[in-house]
């Protein structure tokens, strides 16, 4: 008796619990309540493309698309070219310290490898050229463009290729197309191939 005594008063104990929690529950609930006001996501986004002026950014685009152009290479060849780069910006530690100051001249090769050969190429024909040429070009490196633009050359051949600007060509020391640029040490290789009349 005494068990079943002491097991009601844990029900009733419980059942009061529940209570007042419910209780707290429900008070919680009370007051003034806002509905969440959201904008719509789709009718944003053409807000804000309505309020582009895309002929501008055509031009831009356009502009800083500009196809460079190097001269065929008449000859096979090869030189070295030792890159120099000037810092854009300071280099400071966790304390404010300048490590590097703006305009700090230094040779990346020193610092980083390239993981693959830059070929460099002035139109389709020339990608045969190299292929045929040199047993090291592969699936991995990368192709740059110049003398015509970018996404003909993509069209014609079915491969990937970047547009190359002018200051990578300073930078590259790329004279003449095709060419292949590979690492060698702190140094670029740049190789170089007289178009086949064959091909």
């Amino acid at each position: 008796m005494t068990k079943l005594i002491k097991y009601y008063k844990n029900i009733n104990i419980i059942i009061l619990l529940l209570v007042c929690t419910a209780t707290q529950a429900v008070n919680l609930a009370k007051g003034q309540t806002f509905d969440i006001v959201e904008p719509n996501l789709l009718a944003e986004i053409k807000k804000k493309a309505n309020q582009v002026n895309w002929q501008e950014l055509q031009k831009d685009m356009k502009f800083t698309q500009e196809v460079v152009r190097l001269p065929i290479s008449k000859e096979d060849g090869s030189y070295y070219h030792t890159p120099i780069t000037l810092l854009p910006f300071e280099v400071k530690d966790k304390n404010g310290k300048i490590l590097y100051p703006k305009g700090f001249k230094f040779n990346p090769l020193k610092y980083t490898t390239m993981p693959n050969q830059l070929i460099v190429l002035g139109s389709p024909r020339h990608l045969q050229t190299v292929s045929s040429s040199s047993s090291l070009v592969s699936a991995d490196d990368t192709l740059l463009i110049v003398n015509m633009d970018a996404r003909a050359f993509i069209k014609q051949t079915g491969k990937r290729a970047f547009l190359l600007t002018k200051d990578a060509i300073k930078r590259l020391g790329v004279k003449t197309v095709p060419a292949i640029i590979s690492q060698e040490g702190d140094k670029f290789l740049i190789q170089t191939f007289a178009p086949r009349s064959d091909l």
